[in-house]
């Protein structure tokens, strides 16, 4: 999913006063992990992964499996955590609307 930089900053403002609901240490990105991180977005729809300093991956590295994995929408890279957004399938159950994208005007 292609986000304007509108709906960016709308998605970053409400996870603002989120907190980090996974974790990733020395253990790096493994099959929970990724697993939890698609059971949070699930549920939440926008979720914040934070890379804590004894992990030994890259955050760039961590972004893109996670994004290919999870079939989720990176927003933001903000120090070491990451925002990621997946919108629910049924659109009458999503929590978050995005506001219109006018970026073409």
């Amino acid at each position: 999913m292609k986000l304007s930089s509108k709906q960016r900053k709308y998605l970053e403002t409400l996870a603002h006063d989120l907190e980090p609901m996974v974790r990733i240490g020395k253990g790096g990105v493994t099959p929970t992990l990724i697993q939890s991180v698609i059971d949070n977005l699930k549920a939440q729809e926008l979720v914040k992964v934070k890379i804590l300093d004894n992990a030994s991956v890259e955050k760039e590295d961590v972004a893109d499996v996670l994004v290919e994995h999870a079939d989720c929408t990176l927003v933001r890279i903000i120090g070491r955590v990451l925002i990621l957004f997946r919108p629910k399938d049924e659109e009458k159950k999503r929590r978050i609307v995005l506001p219109a994208d006018h970026e073409a005007d």
